[in-house]
């Protein structure tokens, strides 16, 4: 039983001083001074020290390292979100093995109990039989506590429509990527850049047209579904306009398509490749501006790290993605929070609130009664980044996640 005192607290709604009493994982009390709260001689209190306490990250779109499943991958990413202020991360199925049998969702709770952060294993719905692509058992998958049916767009119109109908019957939600595979076998952006650099390119549509597509399948089917990875204004748009038509969606935008512009593929760096690629500089602004207007509802990390050897090629072999969960918080306060003059509460209604409503977990929020899952940051120290293979290699970002709280453990992170 802790007390967190003398905290500057903030979730979606406040940003405030907070005094709050912890028993048996849940927030039982909230106060803005230490002298109203009850018992305090019954609980350890933890002197904050006016430091920010807000909601732990919660991240929808997380592969281990080399996107191989094993206990050793599960570890490590595990130890790089919790300095990253996360608290809770939706690992996509697309992994070596899949995640498409009940017993690959056992392996992932199962290491997931040793774990200092919670990794949630979501559903890969369908699987190729000889030439045939079928579904999974996706019922005995959920019934395994498996989180959200994650599958790409371009599959036949008839078996999205079936998955569809799981999701509506499990009241779970859908996680789409939406990416027209034939044109996007390129592996930078559409443009006068890449012209420059002589590579081939993806389609600006290959999302775009996708995104139609599926507003228009799901619209009036009673479910909802996340596009994952949105990596065009455009899509945005789209979703926006169906929306108000009384479409259940929301859209993921990652950190670094706000932060970064294909210039930093310049001299064929492979640090900036990532699926969606990154956008021109004119682009950028437009998602910036989206962001402001409301058209994003949650922010990734896009945590895709693979082997350096993998990243260390030639642009046109090396692999997509990004090692960025370890300082997603700091990458989240000093590029968005700052410049964008976004207030806190938003980005944790980004980061914290909505992952946790779209996922259906009892955390995302300082409330009374929810489970006590909290980040907290010292604004005046740094976080450096050290990773070569970073595309923020060498960067100081403002703000360092110093404690984590989460299943009554306190971590300490230096």
């Amino acid at each position: 039983m802790m007390i967190f005192a003398n905290a500057m607290g903030c979730d979606y709604t406040r940003y405030a001083p907070m005094c709050i009493k912890v028993e048996d994982g849940f927030i039982t009390q909230i106060t803005d001074d230490l002298r109203a709260m009850s018992d305090v001689e019954l609980h350890e209190v933890i002197d904050v020290d006016s430091k920010l306490l807000m909601p732990s990250f919660i991240d929808c779109n997380v592969y281990p390292k080399g996107r191989v499943l094993s206990r050793k991958t599960l570890t490590s990413l595990s130890q790089k979100a919790l300095r990253g202020g996360y608290g809770t991360l939706l690992l996509l199925p697309d992994t070596t093995p899949v995640i498409d049998s009940e017993a690959i969702v056992e392996l992932v709770r199962s290491v997931d109990t040793d774990l200092s952060v919670h990794i949630l294993p979501s559903i890969k719905p369908v699987f190729w039989d000889k030439d045939m692509l079928k579904l999974t058992d996706i019922g005995k998958l959920y019934d395994n506590k498996a989180r959200g049916i994650y599958f790409q767009s371009d599959i036949e119109g008839n078996l999205i429509l079936r998955i569809a109908q799981y999701a509506k019957m499990l009241k779970t939600p859908l996680i789409c990527f939406a990416q027209n595979t034939s044109l996007a076998q390129g592996v930078i952006n559409q443009g006068a850049f890449a012209t420059k650099l002589g590579l081939p390119t993806m389609h600006h549509k290959a999302q775009s047209i996708e995104v139609a597509k599926m507003c228009e399948m799901l619209l009036a089917q009673d479910v909802d579904v996340l596009f994952s990875a949105i990596g065009s204004p455009r899509c945005l748009e789209i979703i926006h306009a169906y929306k108000k038509q009384g479409l259940r969606a929301y859209t993921e935008v990652s950190l670094h398509h706000l932060i970064l512009n294909e210039t930093i593929c310049d001299d064929y760096n492979t640090a900036g490749k990532l699926n969606p690629p990154l956008l021109s500089e004119s682009m950028r602004q437009e998602f910036a501006n989206l962001l402001c207007e409301g058209y994003i509802d949650v922010l990734t990390s896009l945590q895709c790290a693979n082997f350096n050897s993998q990243k260390d090629q030639v642009f046109e072999l090396a692999s997509f993605g990004i090692d960025s969960v370890a300082y997603g918080f700091a990458l989240a306060y000093d590029k968005i929070f700052k410049p964008y003059n976004l207030s806190l509460s938003m980005l944790s209604k980004l980061c914290s609130y909505n992952p946790a409503q779209i996922l259906g977990l009892d955390s995302g929020s300082l409330e009374v009664g929810k489970r006590a899952d909290f980040l907290i940051v010292d604004l005046h120290q740094h976080t450096h980044i050290s990773d070569n293979f970073s595309p923020y290699y060498g960067v100081d970002l403002e703000s360092k996640v110093v404690m984590m709280y989460r299943d009554s453990q306190l971590y300490e992170i230096s």
